[in-house]
């Protein structure tokens, strides 16, 4: 009896292994005498054009599912004019696993047939797709990307800030900025307005490409009908970043602004309010040329995420990433925290050096550094993690 139930939860484990590793599957078939070179010295690989034909199965099935146009993929990766071991690696990657099952032969049917198992790397997927048919320009450039969100008040309509419909306020206010970035940031080969906030980033993106974000709200708070004027209060914020990475490189949360205008001339009130939200961000130009300076510095560098084990707390974390920055400046360490808990965060390190001689520079002298008074850190050279411990009295 124990070796039945014992061989039961042997069969199961497999079972489930796996159904694990292959979540999908396809049915592949090709005609033999697609399959069947005429000339005889050439010899088709059977195996390679049964693999990219469950190749592209797979990812018009997942496609389809999300509803996304996959005759539309095709077309733009058929303008490639790749070769078959050309697509072969393009999609590779986006499959974690892959088996093919070959169906028993029927010499009657004229065609090739297999089963095609496999598992996909839905990230992948979608970096993928957004790469072929983004329908941003091309983000192997270095752009400027701006996206802005500019409201005004539910209580108001867009005639109370002198126009007709949000674009001829809103529009007015982004081309100036367009105009804006392009003087002031010349390092940038593009810059870009988005309509919406990216939510998948292609993986060919410029590692130096920035967006700015924009948020804000007019509210009329008052009108003076004895002077034909009103008061109006502007919020506003905004926040820059590194697109691929998502990095937060500046950002300012503006006071309130007040201000009173006159009314009576729906021209000059939407021209005095469009002036004042463009002037808040002109006014962070210097702020945010020195955060580009900064991004174009660590967007270079290699990254490498490391584990922070032992009991610490937030200022632990922080004095951690101040003192590697401090010890290995010659090498433009940065670090900064990923993810916290007070048992094991996560910091992401940066530096100039490759990833082995960074793990190499930490281990130096034992890889033992007397973090406070209180503490030491100790770098593993093993699994590449820090630990924060107690100092002792005999340390």
């Amino acid at each position: 009896m124990f070796m039945l139930n014992k061989s039961i939860a042997l069969f199961l484990l497999v079972l489930c292994f796996s159904f694990n590793i292959y979540a999908e599957e396809v049915s592949v078939a090709l005609k033999k005498d697609t399959l069947v070179s005429t000339d005889p010295a050439v010899k088709v690989p059977v195996l390679m054009l049964m693999t990219l034909n469950g190749y592209h199965q797979a990812l018009t099935k997942e496609l389809i599912a999300r509803d996304l146009d996959s005759d539309k993929f095709w077309a733009k990766l058929e303008e490639k004019k790749l070769t078959d071991d050309q697509e072969i690696e393009l999609l590779k990657p986006i499959f974690l696993n892959v088996t093919m099952l070959s169906q028993p032969a029927n010499p009657t049917d004229e065609f090739e047939r297999s089963v095609f198992k496999y598992d996909l790397d839905k990230a992948k997927v979608d970096a993928l797709f957004n790469e072929y048919l983004s329908n941003l320009p091309d983000v192997t450039i270095k752009t400027f990307y701006i996206r802005p969100d500019i409201r005004i008040d539910d209580s108001m309509s867009w005639s109370d800030v002198g126009v007709s419909k949000a674009e001829n306020f809103s529009g007015v206010i982004v081309e100036s900025w367009k105009k804006w970035a392009t003087t002031q940031f010349k390092n940038f080969g593009n810059v870009v307005v988005l309509d919406k906030d990216l939510t998948q980033i292609p993986s060919n993106m410029n590692a130096e490409s920035v967006t700015l974000k924009w948020n804000s709200q007019l509210k009329r708070a008052e009108v003076f009908q004895d002077r034909k004027s009103a008061r109006f209060e502007l919020t506003a914020q905004y926040l820059l970043v590194n697109t691929k990475t998502n990095q937060t490189l500046v950002g300012f949360d503006f006071p309130t602004q007040k201000r009173e205008f006159t009314i009576y001339n729906p021209k000059d009130l939407s021209s005095n309010l469009a002036s004042l939200i463009y002037n808040l961000l002109n006014s962070q130009t210097v702020r945010i040329n020195s955060s580009l300076e900064l991004n174009r510095a660590t967007s270079t560098l290699t990254m490498v995420e490391m584990k922070v084990t032992g009991k610490h707390g937030l200022f632990d974390i922080t004095q951690v990433n101040s003192f590697l920055a401090e010890q290995f400046k010659d090498v433009g360490l940065v670090a900064e925290l990923k993810s916290y808990s007070t048992e094991a965060s996560v910091i992401s390190v940066k530096s100039t050096l490759p990833v082995e001689s960074l793990y190499a520079r930490l281990a130096k002298d034992g890889g033992k550094y007397s973090l406070n008074e209180q503490k030491i850190l100790l770098f593993s050279s093993e699994n590449h993690s820090f630990a924060i411990i107690e100092k002792q009295a005999n340390n």
